[in-house]
């Protein structure tokens, strides 16, 4: 099993993050729906929105594999353009499990 956690700085002000998160929220159910290799995917909004990342994903996959064809799907490339367009930092951590 493969854990894929990202998080993210999200421009603008509060309302505006707020905005995104639910559009990047809408957009990550809705490629669960359409590539199988996502086991599991939930976003989490930072309670503590002013210090350190705005948004994270933490999603499972069953191999290193699934999380290529996952990176590489052309409907989450999509979603990876919207969060670029709405971001300023990431950070990204795979492991194993």
């Amino acid at each position: 099993m493969v854990k894929h956690i990202v998080f993210w700085k999200i421009c603008g002000a509060v309302e505006e993050r707020e905005r995104c998160i639910e559009e990047f929220r809408r957009k990550t159910l809705s490629l669960q729906a359409i590539i199988p290799q996502i086991k599991s995917a939930v976003i989490g909004a930072n309670i503590c929105a002013d210090s350190g990342y705005h948004v994270c994903i933490d999603s499972v996959f069953a191999s290193r594999e699934d999380l290529e064809v996952y990176i590489d799907h052309p409907e989450h490339l999509k979603v990876r353009e919207f969060m670029d367009e709405n971001t300023y930092d990431k950070t990204v951590f795979d492991y194993e499990f």
